[in-house]
């Protein structure tokens, strides 16, 4: 797999998942990796809620969600956002999910190998110590959890993470922790949620760290590593005006920086 379209937030809107399919068809990716955020980042609190958390209407667009994905024949990658879609209820839609479509794979905590490719990530949030109340993460559970990473042979190692490190790609709000994951697991490609007005790249260590930007806002990234260093990531948003899917080459230099959808 040398192909990739790199993705997150959906948030909860129909329009996004449109976009994914449309980038799907006009480029034909080995791979998706979604970095996470499928429901709002603040879902309404409703009063008419299903057996679990999710109102009925985010329940409905999660499933929605992974059928949209799953209908897309493409093998992907998928952990869930630092905040919006509870974990437990993650599980056991993404489960679903993978028994109804091979080609999805619910990458949380867990890695998945195809081809020459090996992909793990996690969801939730990542703190020093786990925050009561809330979905989240030590850095030393995050550490284990990913650990499996480092043991495979797979010479691409994919790393996803719901939030993005201090820098270019987080500003000084990005977190430090998810900074020190990249540099210790030293993944080939990372793929990191965050806003899309700080979508680019950023290298730490051996590791190409990537900032896709969110569907709901219109970006995303493109990777293709049989292009030249410098023209291996085009990324996607409202601002781009040429690049590969809309009538150029995937590699044409001009089109390194940025690229309509």
């Amino acid at each position: 797999m040398q192909r990739f379209i790199l993705c997150s937030g959906v948030h909860g809107k129909a329009s996004s998942l449109e976009l994914l399919r449309q980038l799907t068809v006009a480029r034909r990716p080995d791979a998706i990796f979604f970095a996470g955020g499928i429901s709002p980042p603040e879902r309404k609190s409703v009063s008419r809620l299903t057996a679990w958390s999710l109102s009925a209407e985010d329940m409905r667009f999660v499933e929605n969600f992974f059928t949209t994905l799953g209908n897309l024949g493409v093998f992907a990658a998928v952990i869930p956002g630092p905040v919006g879609e509870p974990l437990e209820e993650f599980y056991r839609l993404g489960m679903n999910a993978e028994l109804e479509f091979p080609s999805i794979h619910i990458a949380h905590a867990s890695l998945f190998e195809e081809a020459n490719v090996a992909v793990t990530g996690i969801g939730g949030s990542i703190a020093e110590e786990a925050l009561v109340g809330c979905d989240s993460y030590s850095r030393t559970t995050a550490r284990y959890f990913l650990r499996s990473l480092e043991r495979s042979s797979r010479p691409c190692k994919v790393l996803l993470l719901p939030e993005p490190p201090p820098g270019p790609l987080g500003g000084p709000e990005g977190n430090s922790l998810v900074g020190d994951l990249i540099d210790s697991l030293r993944p080939t490609l990372c793929v990191v949620a965050g806003s899309s007005q700080r979508q680019g790249i950023q290298r730490i260590a051996s590791t190409l760290v990537v900032n896709p930007g969110f569907l709901a806002e219109g970006t995303a990234a493109w990777v293709d590593w049989t292009c030249a260093p410098e023209d291996q990531v085009v990324f996607l948003g409202p601002q781009a005006t040429s690049g590969p899917g809309v009538g150029r080459p995937p590699c044409d230099r001009t089109n390194r920086d940025k690229s309509t959808i």
